[in-house]
């Protein structure tokens, strides 16, 4: 009686392998990681600016802020009147709101009030850069006090940038097509793409070149020598991660 009670007992350790056997068969098992390469592509375009931004700014200090901020008027007028020469669209001139403040001077070991001081800046865009040294011999005839900066760009920018994307995507591919022929591989469907600029942070390319002179204009027989009439070629510059599946 008590050997026909055992056998059930026994078999215990057969059932279990069997069960175990199963649920391993139910489990798929994870499938491996797809291959990849990853590759860096760059591509450029230079061209000429066909623009240029000039700003400019009038500051005058007087004893009466009503008579610093007439004059500050008239020189703002003389500039309004020589941009309007040289520009189509009224967007093309920007004008600051005017800035007024308390001027000191430090004389005899104590800060002394010498009058009230008007600024304003205005920024000018021309579209024809065969204008510009007419227009900058034009603003050094006015009263203005300095010129900020003269900032060129171009006005297709954004197709150019495209360009220079589509040129650094390209010279990926050819570069993942190259290793994967060494490598005796197959290159497959691109699985990841992503553009940056030369600064790495945006897609958008440094696409501006700005000059800063920065130039008080008190004594105007400075002529236009020192500004830079010729400005150099832009570069539109792109840098394309691609990572591309390896079949």
């Amino acid at each position: 009686m008590k050997k026909a009670l055992l056998c059930p007992l026994a078999s215990l350790p057969l059932w279990s392998l069997l069960l175990f056997a199963l649920l391993t068969a139910c489990n798929p098992q994870a499938a491996a990681p797809p291959r990849h390469v990853k590759v860096l592509g760059f591509g450029s375009l230079t061209s000429y600016p066909d623009l240029a931004e000039i700003t400019v700014e009038s500051s005058f200090t007087r004893p009466r802020m009503r008579d610093a901020v007439q004059e500050m008027k008239v020189v703002t007028e003389e500039v309004l009147t020589l941009s309007r020469q040289f520009t189509s669209q009224p967007e093309d001139i920007r004008i600051s709101s005017v800035s007024a403040n308390k001027e000191y001077q430090y004389l005899q070991n104590s800060q002394k009030f010498i009058g009230y001081n008007t600024s304003q800046s205005i920024t000018i865009k021309l579209t024809n850069l065969k204008q510009l040294e007419s227009f900058m011999e034009g603003l050094l005839k006015t009263r203005i006090n300095r010129i900020q900066h003269i900032r060129y760009s171009h006005t297709q920018a954004d197709s150019l940038q495209r360009e220079a994307d589509l040129l650094a995507l390209k010279e990926a591919s050819k570069t993942a097509d190259q290793l994967c022929r060494t490598s005796n591989v197959s290159k497959g469907k691109l699985l990841e793409m992503a553009n940056y600029n030369s600064r790495g942070s945006s897609i958008l390319a440094d696409a501006v070149m700005t000059q800063e002179t920065n130039m008080r204009l008190e004594a105007k027989g400075i002529g236009t020598a020192g500004l830079r009439m010729t400005p150099d070629l832009i570069t539109f510059g792109s840098t394309c991660h691609a990572t591309y599946q390896i079949d």
